[in-house]
């Protein structure tokens, strides 16, 4: 690798893996503080899943694009620090490769073919072993050079050609041993390099060589000239003794003629651990990356993964594994910014943990904004009205709280539009079931926890039509219990609530209904149950369950 890019580092904001509109709008909106506010990375909201009907509606209504999906925090080869790689062409000679080499201190370069695609890689073995093997008798005869790349590489000059040659082939003879003996050895279209001898450059030609070179700068005479001209003879003159020549001679061969052809090659999204595995397992010790049309991005070498290889993260709306985007074991969290409980996440290194428990997360983040006295733009106030209102139904929940009521108008002026308004046209998009079968229902926002030893599944969900979901009740509860079963859950449980008759959750269960039964003083009947109250997933629902576990 040689020059370095100054492209800005990219740290992700992202929610948890059921992205729902709070989620998903503090993530757009965490984003664009921190861009104003730090400008050592790119901040870029992000998401971990689908986003729910609600959540497409708000973006599509104040003008956001969603946040880009991503699946994993893994790092990727796209996560290194690639720089112009060094590479070498298939047409460029052995010789310049290896002062190439010699140069960049290297030990492998890629190889690109004439439209700047990969076709191959060679390194110093590659070099070290063609040497090896042109220690006996050289011929040329199928690998015949190229007479511009020899003169260049040489630093010589054509003495005649008037056969035109653009390339020397032929077997390689140094004219070093008696007269009649070279006579006797010497075949037609044999490459002769010779000395100051007249007489023998004379015989050479006379015998029908293909190629005569005259070694040590060594004047070539008018007669050798006359007779080469007259015969064709390609005749060139060599500032270097024989030997070098020689070498000069071998070293002008393409690099497509030792490069290793068609080698494996990884993209910009392969993961790290898997290009560690190519490298390690390539005699190379390198790994050559290319896009999808095989053109070179990059060369990684061993030296280029001393350092561990980490994703940037911001955690926004949760701090549990369970509800973390794959990776997160691997990536840096730079942030976390929450009104949920203290979950499960450590870091290697001390970190900004912003954990209020204010009605939703877009609340926290325009309190920063407020604060900071930021200008905050119609979109960014838009869709931190949108997660305050969907997170608190409209401002009903128990979960809301003075800095809820206190904020949601402020941002509604600034986004133009009437809470009154537009807070029943958001809960409408979020209730419509349309033809959603069970399993969608149940998961549209659904949580894991685990409390007193027991694993329990929790979703919940707003309707505005109670006598709709009477009549699915039957399938909801089955379905509930065939989630169970199949993730081992103790307790499966969906929270159903009517916000505009907020007067009693309807509960359906499967497993341990027990649990609830002793936290609230209900019954279920056919896994079936009402609770009288308005019941906040997080504030209400799970500490009472987790004070009949022990937990609480």
């Amino acid at each position: 690798m040689s020059s370095s890019t100054t492209r800005k580092k990219i740290v992700y904001v992202i929610g948890h893996t059921l992205p729902d509109t709070d989620c998903v709008c503090s993530a757009i909106g965490y984003a664009h503080f921190k861009n104003l506010t730090d400008k050592r990375y790119q901040y870029t909201p992000a998401r971990a899943g689908s986003i729910n009907d609600e959540t497409r509606f708000v973006m599509e209504k104040f003008g956001v694009p969603t946040p880009i999906e991503i699946e994993s925090l893994s790092p990727t080869v796209s996560d290194l620090e690639l720089h112009k790689p060094i590479l070498t062409r298939e047409c460029d000679s052995v010789y310049s490769l290896a002062q190439l080499m010699r140069e960049e201190k290297v030990r492998a370069v890629p190889v690109v073919e004439s439209r700047g695609r990969v076709s191959g890689i060679v390194g110093l073995s590659d070099i070290a072993q063609f040497h090896t093997a042109s220690a006996d008798l050289i011929d040329l005869a199928q690998t015949p050079i190229e007479l511009d790349m020899f003169l260049k590489t040489l630093d010589g000059r054509v003495i005649a050609n008037a056969g035109g040659a653009e390339t020397i082939s032929g077997r390689v003879l140094i004219a070093a041993m008696q007269r009649a003996t070279l006579l006797n050895m010497l075949q037609e279209g044999d490459v002769i390099i010779v000395g100051d001898q007249q007489d023998i450059q004379l015989d050479c030609i006379i015998a029908g060589c293909s190629t005569l070179i005259i070694a040590d700068g060594t004047p070539v005479g008018a007669e050798v000239a006359r007779e080469a001209e007259a015969k064709g003879i390609l005749t060139i003159s060599s500032p270097h003794a024989a030997y070098a020549t020689v070498q000069l001679l071998l070293l002008s061969e393409p690099v497509s003629s030792i490069m290793s052809p068609k080698p494996e090659t990884v993209g910009l999204f392969t993961p790290i651990a898997e290009l560690r595995r190519r490298v390690l397992d390539s005699a190379y010790r390198s790994a050559i990356v290319a896009d999808s049309d095989d053109r070179l991005i990059g060369f990684v070498t061993r030296t280029d993964l001393l350092e561990p290889v980490r994703k940037r993260a911001i955690l926004v709306d949760h701090n549990e594994l369970a509800h973390a985007v794959d990776g997160i074991e691997e990536t840096e969290i730079l942030e976390i910014i929450d009104h949920h409980r203290v979950g499960d996440i450590s870091t290697a290194a001390p970190i900004y943990v912003l954990n209020d428990p204010l009605g939703s997360t877009c609340t926290i983040v325009a309190r920063e904004m407020f604060l900071y006295q930021l200008h905050i733009p119609r979109a960014i106030a838009g869709v931190l009205l949108s997660g305050i209102l969907s997170d608190t139904l409209n401002l009903t929940l128990s979960t809301t709280t003075d800095r809820d009521r206190e904020y949601a108008p402020r941002l509604a002026e600034l986004a133009g539009v009437s809470i009154d308004e537009y807070g029943p046209e958001l809960l409408h998009e979020s209730i419509n079931l349309g033809d959603k079968t069970p399993a969608e229902l149940i998961a549209a926002d659904f949580r894991k926890v685990h409390l007193g030893g027991r694993k329990l599944g929790i979703s919940q969900m707003m309707v505005l039509d109670c006598a709709e979901i009477e009549l699915r009740e039957y399938e909801l509860v089955e379905e509930l219990e065939k989630l169970r079963q199949a993730e081992g859950y103790d307790l499966t449980v969906m929270l159903v609530t009517n916000p505009l008759k907020a007067s009693h959750e309807r509960v359906m269960a499967a497993g341990e209904t027990w649990i609830i039964e002793k936290a609230f003083d209900v019954k279920f009947e056919d896994g079936v149950t009402r609770i009288p109250q308005v019941l906040s997933r997080k504030r209400d629902f799970i500490p009472a369950v987790g004070k009949v576990l022990g937990t609480g």
